[in-house]
């Protein structure tokens, strides 16, 4: 997605310098999503092209990477990417010095210049005590420099101001994109209970996946799981049911966006009685933590013993079904009389940001006995 000001004419930032052969950065991801991001780090770059370094604090990936920048911002398991740049200096202020500021110029330099021009119009430092006076002149430093306008949220080139996590000295980071990569370009159409794309990526390439699949998303809602799939690769058939018809409009309207060449099938149905076939897909997904965004008279127990019987009607031997929700307990209580159709194969914790906090919920992956 590019952006633009029309209100002002085209601002170039300094040239940058050219970039070095090996470089730090930081994934930020959703936690529990380690392994999906790591195996896709690999798949993406080559597994000798980075290095691991570790986790500096929750929901953060240190890597060193020598390739493309470019194949980091295509990663779909990962939240955004962030350039580390280590100054090695006792305090904030030491980074209004010549030498320093330009180093950190150039580091900004490079990541606007990989983008089309003028899809950075404005920039946002997060730091600690940013109304200092250093942090005020920082900021100023930055704008002169660059010729953006500061935002205080939602600004498209986000710089983060902190000590560093590898000893003495201070870190800036500069995100790579103008959004986080969780934020699809295709998403026209959103709702309030849309799954987070990351986690629908990897709920749809844990089992695997193949060309040969027919793929089912029980409650498609605004088509993420969907176009999720479709992204990983071909499928012989994707298929979505809802009860609701607006959230059928707003699948296709983002599957439309997503400029996916294979069509789906959008079946406007109810979760307890499917219009569909017995044994007619390999693979089921249901986003199920209903009841979360206010009150609702959504009887969770019943919907859960359907979601888990009609999927075994639908799914054939071997088959998969990967479930999201945060009502665990209620989930493995109604799994506990299924026994005979599902065998629990996987789960994955995950600690997600939800309005002004977090949830826990957990993917599962079943195979249909």
């Amino acid at each position: 997605m590019r952006y633009h000001d029309t209100t002002m004419p085209r601002r170039s930032p300094k040239k940058p310098t050219a970039p070095p052969t090996d470089r730090r950065y930081e994934v930020e991801l959703i936690t529990g999503l380690e392994r999906f991001v790591d195996e896709e780090l690999a798949n993406t770059l080559g597994r000798r092209a980075y290095r691991l370094m570790g986790y500096p604090k929750e929901g953060r990936m240190s890597i060193r990477y020598s390739g493309p920048v470019e194949r980091l911002m295509d990663l779909r398991t990962a939240v955004a990417v962030h350039f580390v740049e280590r100054f090695d200096v006792p305090r904030p202020k030491a980074l209004l010095g010549h030498q320093h500021l330009t180093r950190l110029i150039d580091s900004i330099g490079v990541v606007i210049d990989l983008h089309p021009p003028e899809t950075f119009s404005t920039f946002r430092v997060s730091a600690a005590g940013s109304e200092s006076a250093t942090m005020r002149r920082f900021r100023n430093e930055i704008a002169a420099a660059i010729h953006l306008d500061e935002q205080t949220d939602d600004a498209h080139l986000l710089l983060s101001l902190r000590p560093s996590t590898s000893g003495g000295g201070w870190e800036v980071l500069v995100r790579l994109t103008p959004m986080p990569l969780s934020a699809r370009p295709w998403r026209v159409c959103n709702r309030p209970d849309a799954l987070n794309a990351t986690v629908a990526h990897a709920m749809v390439t844990l089992p695997g996946h193949s060309d040969h699949d027919r793929f089912l998303n029980l409650g498609c809602g605004s088509g993420t799981l969907l176009i999720e799939r479709l992204v990983a690769g071909p499928a012989a058939s994707v298929t979505g049911l809802d009860i609701d018809p607006e959230a059928i409009i707003c699948t296709e309207r983002n599957l439309n966006a997503a400029g996916s060449q294979q069509p789906a099938n959008l079946i406007l149905g109810d979760i307890h009685s499917p219009p569909l076939p017995d044994a007619s897909f390999e693979a089921a997904v249901a986003d199920l933590p209903f009841g979360m965004l206010a009150n609702t008279d959504i009887a969770l127990d019943r919907l859960y013993e359907s979601a888990l019987r009609e999927t075994a009607r639908l799914v054939v031997t071997d088959g998969a079904f990967t479930v999201i929700t945060t009502r665990r307990r209620l989930f493995e209580d109604t799994l506990a009389r299924h026994t005979d159709q599902w065998r629990r194969t996987a789960e994955v914790p995950l600690r997600v940001s939800f309005l002004r906090g977090y949830i826990a919920p957990s993917i599962y992956l079943l195979r249909r006995m």
